[in-house]
């Protein structure tokens, strides 16, 4: 009786065997699913995976290229070349940005901005003065990290590259719930925990060897065609039915959706923490932050955290924003940053906060700095517009911490910066 049983199991699973092989030959063949772009990593998780190409065009659409150290843009000599001021940027999905094209980056904006001042002359961190010819921003962003992802980034790959600065992006609408162990849903990554009055790195990625392995198997699995292309299509069903839920709430001025319907964005950054598990994230984030000056100040090196904008705090409308903060019980929007900006005061470290100055920008100009053709206007990442206001501040605020702190003209003109034409399939 149970030889038969088992027997016609067997046929079943050679059945869904052979399906599942011609299934993924013919994806394959016939390229059907999506370019994976990231593999696990024993480190941090996941990282990008080194040499890969493709297109990205769920948000956006964007070419994507990763270097052979496995971060998007060209490939860079782990010696520093003579005459070259070097700046590493540690960062999330923000700083990766795939949703657009690698020069429209705030990092590659950056980078030409500051080149354009070359040769400049200057000291940097106590070293004598230096003439720099030549300017290279790299990218070391990652979709999803938090900042304990960034810290380890800066300390196993970063210092190869003799970085002179090193910028955190720091983006508030969801890396203080990256950095707890409680808040964050997606625990195959590395976390910093208080244990003896010190933050340590614990956690079930770090403390337990079965579920790392459940990561690598989790994330492995990702090379499967057959799986990609499933994991494509329930994603886009995702995002298809939280635009139907989204516009039938929509806000009257211009489609945006209410506040509180933005995935994967926290409606609790805008005001001081509600509990103890918030107040625990908070803390874990300064001391991650204090670790990473520390850090870098060893190294010889300048810091500067740059406070990125959620699509909330530089929406142009004045009458959304209002709208938002009373549905979240905030008076201030801004609330986040001023809590970096006050801790790089305490701990002597440089802060940028980029959503005021991001604000009146897309205010004055009529302009949503997030959101693309194909997503909700205002929501979800930068577009090119976004990218080019935040990587000129940037680079302004890095003039000023070469020059000393002198303040230099505001470098954004009355001239509203023009999008590009999309970029062609």
């Amino acid at each position: 009786m149970l030889k038969p049983i088992l027997q016609r199991l067997a046929l079943i699973l050679t059945g869904m065997l052979i399906a599942f092989a011609i299934g993924e030959v013919c994806i394959r063949l016939f390229n059907l699913a999506p370019v994976e772009f990231y593999t696990y990593d024993p480190y941090v998780g996941w990282k990008l995976k080194a040499g890969t190409t493709g297109w990205q065009t769920h948000e956006g659409n964007a070419y994507i290229t990763v270097n052979q150290d496995g971060f998007r843009g060209p490939d860079y000599s782990f010696a520093k070349p003579p005459g070259t001021l070097r700046i590493a940027v540690l960062g999330d999905s923000f700083t990766e940005a795939q949703h657009v094209n690698f020069d429209d980056t705030f990092c590659a904006v950056a980078q030409r901005e500051l080149q354009a001042d070359c040769p400049l002359e200057t000291s940097i961190a106590g070293r004598p003065p230096q003439v720099y010819t030549n300017v290279e921003v790299i990218n070391f962003g990652c979709d999803g990290y938090g900042t304990a992802q960034e810290l380890i980034t800066l300390e196993h790959w970063v210092w190869r590259y003799s970085p002179d600065i090193v910028v955190l992006g720091f983006f508030s609408g969801n890396d203080v719930r990256n950095n707890s162990v409680v808040l964050e849903g997606d625990k195959c990554r590395p976390f910093y925990v208080a244990r003896g009055g010190q933050l340590v790195l614990g956690g079930p990625f770090d403390d337990s060897w079965s579920f790392r392995l459940h990561c690598m198997l989790r994330m492995e699995s990702r090379h499967s065609q057959v799986l990609n292309l499933l994991g494509d299509g329930r994603s886009q069903l995702n995002r298809l039915l939280h635009r139907a839920v989204a516009k039938p709430r929509a806000h009257r001025v211009r489609g945006h959706p209410l506040p509180g319907s933005e995935l994967g964005l926290s409606d609790l950054i805008y005001a001081p923490p509600i509990n103890d598990t918030w107040r625990e994230a908070w803390r874990v984030t300064n001391g991650e932050i204090e670790m990473m000056n520390r850090e870098v100040q060893a190294h010889g090196a300048i810091f500067l955290v740059a406070t990125l904008a959620t699509g909330v705090q530089d929406d142009p409308h004045a009458e959304f924003r209002a709208k938002y903060m009373a549905m979240v019980g905030s008076t201030d929007l801004f609330y986040p940053d001023e809590r970096i900006a006050a801790l790089g005061a305490a701990d002597g470290f440089a802060v940028l906060n980029l959503p005021k100055p991001m604000q009146v920008y897309a205010q004055a100009h009529k302009v949503y700095l997030h959101g693309f053709p194909n997503t909700t206007p205002g929501t979800g990442h930068w577009n090119v517009i976004g990218h080019r206001v935040a990587g000129t501040l940037i680079a302004e605020r890095i003039r000023e911490m070469l020059a000393g702190g002198a303040p230099i003209a505001s470098p954004l003109d009355a001239t509203p910066i023009a999008a590009p034409a999309p970029a062609a399939k």
